[in-house]
């Protein structure tokens, strides 16, 4: 008896817990798009125009995610998926999503609601393809030399990230440790140049292991005014370059 009291009383919970974490716009008929904070993110490859991700996430005034079936959106004329994924601590996450969506111009995104009716929801132009090979650098760091990357007729692309993995000094053969550390964000033009300097490469605490860089571009689209504050559309991508430091340092 107690055993079935429990399950119950878990089922309830869970139930209660799952409706609690969703918008009561998730029930019965929507036909406001007002009523909505809607969050477009498109991630789209820099070389390639015709590879991304589209992702959608609809909200209400609270925050809470709106999951009603009777909504449905497109982009460009295809119909976006709908998904549900079952997170840490039975918490619910839900997105409708789309891939390799051809936009010669532009995303022009729609939404219809319960009763059929269709409405303009944002858009936005593709980012610019742009060829890899205009950035340039060394697939392996040298330690005797500061390090270079460069790149000529970059379009769209902003700014730069760079991490470096560092080798931390109390390391063993046995037991490697390692940090991160972000260098400062770049805001970058389509012709440049950025140097690390090897005096960077090594301190009392740590030797570095690798480098990551992030050519990035990111902008942002025209949503549809009815909706709620703060709803917007934005693409972004990176061109990314992966360097390893693997040689010895001479003094």
């Amino acid at each position: 008896m107690n055993r079935l009291f429990f399950t119950s009383l878990l089922s309830l919970c869970l139930v209660f817990l799952f409706s609690s974490c969703q918008s009561p716009l998730s029930e019965g008929n929507l036909n406001d798009p007002s009523a909505m904070d809607v969050r477009i993110e498109i991630v789209q490859d820099l070389t390639n125009q015709r590879k991304n991700e589209i992702s959608i996430f609809l909200y209400d005034e609270n925050g809470k995610p709106v999951r009603n079936k009777a909504i449905k959106l497109n982009v460009n004329g295809q119909d976006l998926v709908y998904t549900e994924r079952q997170e840490l601590y039975y918490i619910t996450s839900s997105k409708y999503w789309a891939s390799d969506i051809p936009a010669e111009r532009e995303y022009n995104f729609r939404i219809a609601l319960s009763n059929g009716k269709s409405y303009f929801l944002g858009r936005i132009s593709p980012l610019s393809e742009n060829n890899d090979q205009n950035i340039v650098c060394d697939k392996t760091g040298n330690f005797n030399q500061d390090f270079v990357v460069s790149w000529k007729n970059l379009k769209d692309i902003d700014q730069l990230s760079v991490t470096k993995r560092l080798l931390l000094s109390n390391s063993t053969s046995k037991d490697q440790k390692y940090d991160f550390e972000p260098q400062p964000i770049k805001k970058i033009a389509g012709n440049g140049t950025f140097v690390l300097a090897k005096s960077s490469y090594i301190n009392p605490k740590s030797t570095i292991s690798s480098l990551e860089l992030k050519f990035g571009a990111t902008k942002n689209g025209v949503m549809n005014s009815q909706l709620l504050k703060g709803s917007e559309i934005k693409i972004s991508g990176h061109i990314d370059r992966y360097v390893e430091f693997n040689g010895k340092h001479i003094d």
